[in-house]
């Protein structure tokens, strides 16, 4: 393939699928929006980079405006391909850092340029897009969550080969007779760098659709199963993991508790403060309680002020001291909202199941009883039955 035809066909797969991003984006959930965002605009930016060149090969823009202002646009629209990564993942990024890159490349451009280093310019150049398509790899390969799923590991080595071919080419001088000087030379490297850009256009986009398709489920399955403004487990999935909790513990024949745990005069706290304190203080009991339990414990936010918290394989005595653990951490955790320091506690019923049957409506029955006791008794006590 010639270098005008391979130029002509890049700016219209890029701007193409720039605009249909940018045409769907609206209807996913923010960060999967800000991420695709970024994504098209990196596309419009390498699609302009690509017809810039086609321009110029038609002498319709001059080739120096074409050579420097192509590949710095090509090597802004890897950076936000970058961001559209972070973005996704939900991971902090340095904008100044990013925009710095973007200036030196402008520079580098103008300079060599200027100053007639065609090689020079083609190696610098390279060497930025191949440490962008680095740290893109980096991004996707890194092993935290959600990094496991194929995906990831797909694209991420996508952008690991491109890496790679863009640093053949940024060392070019040092293995070819007559090194690049100009886009439109024609070589094997050029051939190769080529290729990767064309395949990787195309099965980028491939794999960046299935990314966002990977976001959306992940983003579904988290709003069908967590709370919304706590972030713990709701009442429909814990007690669907509760039931399957209490279906091991009857074949093992170990013990399994529940603690029913209700926030002490939260409606005053709604009343005097407000409902967004009363939100925020939800979420300061839901993290302390987290912050206190054991790994295999399951909380959930029941509904209102409600708590539940299911402890496998712990007996009654253990579950009492795990909710007077529970009680001191929140009475301590301190609560702070508006500069005024409002007082949180909280009354806990404790109940166990320590053979048949292993029923959870009769453990929560129980655990029920146990928190009107707690609550009859003062509040900010545990009660056992």
């Amino acid at each position: 393939m010639d270098p005008y035809t391979f130029y002509t066909l890049l700016t219209l797969a890029s701007v193409g699928k720039a605009g249909m991003i940018l045409l769907v984006a609206p209807q996913y959930p923010g960060r999967i929006t800000r991420g695709m965002h970024a994504w098209a605009l990196g596309g419009l930016m390498m699609g302009m980079n690509f017809a810039l060149f086609v321009l110029a090969a038609r002498s319709l823009v001059p080739e120096p405006v074409a050579l420097g202002g192509a590949v710095t646009l090509g090597i802004g629209g890897t950076l936000l391909v970058f961001v559209a990564v972070q973005e996704l993942r939900e991971r902090v990024y340095g904008k100044f850092a990013l925009l710095g890159v973007f200036v030196f490349a402008a520079v580098a451009n103008a300079y060599t340029l200027h100053a007639g280093h065609d090689g020079l310019r083609i190696s610098v150049n390279s060497v930025l897009a191949a440490a962008v398509f680095f740290m893109i790899a980096h991004a996707l390969l890194r092993p935290d969550p959600p990094s496991g799923r194929s995906i990831y590991r797909v694209t991420g080595f996508l952008a690991l080969a491109i890496s790679v071919v863009l640093a053949i080419r940024a060392v070019s001088p040092l293995i070819l007779d007559s090194p690049i000087v100009h886009p439109m030379d024609e070589n094997w490297v050029q051939q190769l760098t080529y290729s990767a850009i064309l395949v990787g256009n195309v099965l980028g986009s491939l794999c960046f659709g299935l990314i966002v398709a990977e976001e959306l489920n992940a983003e579904l399955h988290q709003l069908a199963s967590f709370d919304s403004l706590t972030r713990i487990y709701n009442r429909r999935v814990f007690e669907n993991l509760a039931t399957d909790e209490l279906l091991r513990a009857r074949t093992k024949r170990v013990p399994v508790s529940l603690l029913m745990i209700d926030i002490d005069h939260f409606k005053q706290v709604n009343d005097r403060h407000g409902h967004a304190a009363g939100d925020a203080a939800l979420v300061r009991v839901a993290e302390t309680m987290e912050e206190s339990l054991r790994h295999r414990d399951l909380l959930c936010r029941y509904g209102g002020e409600e708590f539940g918290v299911l402890l496998p394989a712990t007996g009654r005595a253990q579950a009492q001291r795990i909710a007077e653990r529970l009680r001191l951490a929140t009475m301590r955790a301190g609560f702070l909202y508006g500069g005024e320091a409002i007082p949180l506690t909280v009354s806990i019923g404790v109940a166990c199941i320590e053979g048949p049957p292993y029923d959870l409506s009769l453990l929560k029955h129980d655990a029920d009883r146990a928190l009107y006791v707690a609550k009859q008794a003062g509040r900010n006590r545990v009660a056992v039955v």
